[in-house]
């Protein structure tokens, strides 16, 4: 179908003009996933009655970059209102257009057989109404949408929404149902600019989205409504992909989907233990689940970019530890079972060279216990842990290289291969031993609380020194010096880019992200010299691996500009920099 140039131009040339956008208060147009009417149940066939508004109206599209958009919308919000019927339905449809808009909006329902599912009868320019019937005769989950040209532009500025037609009887319970429709957005400049964003037909025709979204919002269904559950409920979740252009890959990090309605289709057998549901412009998908473990998953499009651009929910699940699911280190002896190897020969030989042996992660305890740590070989240097929090103990670097691990609340000794040392707490369960690139190994001690270590002492091979609480509590101090600037870890990005500072003050990295993340500026550790860089006369700096939640502190002392990466992100454009200005009393001896 052809497009209309005054569609574009109505988008392109609001109302407001771009000196007053500012001026304008923008909406949640977000739908709350968990809204929407509950099962048809046991009834019989009855006609079903639905009104829905067109309203163009300026939206919040990134709340947290203070983006706004023009959204062109059903009832307000994106999606659309769900609409629940049962087959064998009458559903009578009623589209008001508000008399502020400016466009000629309709209904196409994919439900609906007849010619345009309806959007030959419902053109309603602004300030009318229209109304049609049509019978629901198919069970499924369907889309509907405005039938206007240009249609890919309705549909990418909001106008589109889920319609289910139950079999007679109605789904099988669940305990909870959610709403998500995934949606494109076309602006002229890039994800993150602040200030209202124009649509680009440009983009738009070129398929290249600027915004990837559920629910009309960066961060609709991960921060503003995040999906809830307790452990061991069972989740449905009607999904719909508005497009116009892309394919969705829908996938939950960590779950399974226990049954699959393709297309959204109900008169087949659902597929069942299925990892990802590929769901094209148009379409929709009925996906469940059962709460099976504690903790947050992620649902996104297996596009991963797209995550990038907005695409991205949260299930919170509540209750109790399943290690029996997943857990920590290796696994624990089981009777009677063989012992396989899940490779080949040759993959076994290979991880080898560059792991640790099955040897190594055995965890043993001095024949004499912890009294024999004095009798270690005099020649092997020790280690003291510095910065620790109620970790207390020693390293023991052996001939062959290897380090073994004392802890002195604990009855078990680990051998580990793995440097620098970073170890990490886990809900005060697990010990974590992370080496330079990133290689993790742990051993479970339940008794051992444990903590980062950023640095080891030398001291005498028979770990007679003791750490006291105080020495804990000083080690464990933020560096002396003001706080000067405070960067977000996110995802790919320092946020913000570059800050400023005096010298003597610090600069805190906290990472905000659910992805591990470092601070380097130090070309011996960036993948490319060239992307880091500090001023003469000052040191390399960097961190160990942060994980999500964790901050790092630096002070600067010297002035100048230091360019720094995220080791792990910087072929993605993870990089910052800091510019340190010379502090008032450096400043004041060069008068």
């Amino acid at each position: 179908m052809g497009g209309n140039p005054a569609s574009a131009i109505a988008q392109s040339h609001p109302l407001h003009t771009d000196n007053k956008a500012p001026t304008i208060k923008a909406a949640d147009v977000v739908r709350d996933p968990s809204d929407l009417p509950p099962s048809v149940g046991d009834r019989a066939p009855a006609v079903v009655r639905v009104t829905l508004t067109s309203k163009e109206l300026v939206g919040a599209l990134d709340p947290a970059s203070g983006t706004t958009y023009r959204y062109w919308t059903f009832n307000g919000k994106v999606p659309a209102p769900f609409i629940r019927v049962r087959q064998g339905d009458t559903v009578e449809v009623t589209l008001e257009n508000s008399k502020d808009s400016q466009m000629v909006h309709s209904l196409d329902f994919h439900a609906a057989i007849g010619p345009g599912g309806g959007a030959a009868l419902t053109q309603v320019p602004p300030g009318q109404s229209k109304t049609f019937t049509f019978q629901a005769t198919t069970p499924g989950l369907f889309v509907y949408h405005c039938g206007s040209p240009m249609i890919a532009q309705h549909i990418a500025n909001g106008m589109y929404g889920l319609i289910l037609v139950e079999p007679a009887g109605g789904l099988p319970h669940v305990d909870h149902e959610y709403y998500i429709m995934q949606g494109e957005i076309y602006t002229t400049a890039p994800k993150g600019k602040a200030g209202l964003q124009q649509f680009s037909a440009e983009n738009l025709t070129q398929e290249n989205a600027q915004y990837y979204l559920f629910n009309g919002a960066v961060d609709a269904v991960a921060k503003e409504y995040p999906l809830h559950a307790n452990e061991g409920e069972t989740i449905r979740i009607f999904f719909g992909n508005a497009g116009p252009n892309a394919t969705a890959s829908i996938h939950m990090v960590g779950e399974i989907f226990t049954r699959y309605f393709p297309l959204g289709g109900l008169t087949s057998a659902p597929l069942s233990g299925i990892q990802t549901a590929g769901v094209p412009p148009g379409a929709a998908a009925i996906l469940e689940l059962k709460a099976s473990m504690p903790g947050e998953f992620v649902l996104m499009d297996h596009a991963m970019s797209r995550m990038e651009k907005g695409d991205m929910a949260l299930l919170e699940v509540k209750g109790p530890e399943n290690t029996a699911l997943m857990h920590a280190g290796p696994t624990s002896p089981t009777d009677g079972l063989q012992e396989v190897s899940g490779v080949t020969t040759a993959d076994v030989h290979e991880v080898d060279h560059i792991k640790l042996s099955s040897a190594a992660l055995t965890v043993s305890e001095p024949a004499g216990g912890m009294s024999d740590m004095a009798s270690m070989p005099s020649q092997a240097p020790a280690f003291s842990l510095k910065s620790v929090g109620g970790l207390l103990g020693c390293l023991i670097e052996e001939e062959d290289g290897k380090v073994m691990l004392k802890l002195w609340h604990s009855q078990k000794v680990y051998r580990m291969e793995a440097q620098p040392f970073l170890f990490s707490q886990n809900a005060g369960r697990f010990v974590h031993v992370t080496g330079h690139f990133g290689s993790v190994l742990t051993v479970e001690d339940p008794h051992v609380r444990s903590y980062v270590v950023d640095t080891v002492d030398a001291i005498k091979p028979n770990c007679s020194t003791k750490v006291t609480f105080a020495d804990l509590k000083k080690a464990l101090a933020p560096p002396e010096g003001p706080v000067g600037a405070e960067v977000a870890m996110g995802s790919m990005s320092f946020v913000p880019a570059t800050v400023t500072i005096n010298a003597g003050e610090q600069v805190v990295w906290k990472n905000t992200s659910t992805y591990f993340h470092n601070v380097v500026d130090d070309p011996t550790r960036a993948l490319n010299r060239v992307d880091v860089s500090y001023p003469s006369g000052s040191a390399p700096f960097g961190s160990s691996l942060l994980q999500p939640g964790s901050s790092f502190y630096h002070m600067f002392d010297k002035p100048g500009t230091y360019h720094y990466v995220c080791v792990i992100h910087e072929t993605g454009g993870m990089k910052g920099t800091i510019i340190v200005k010379p502090g008032p009393m450096l400043a004041s001896s060069h008068k």
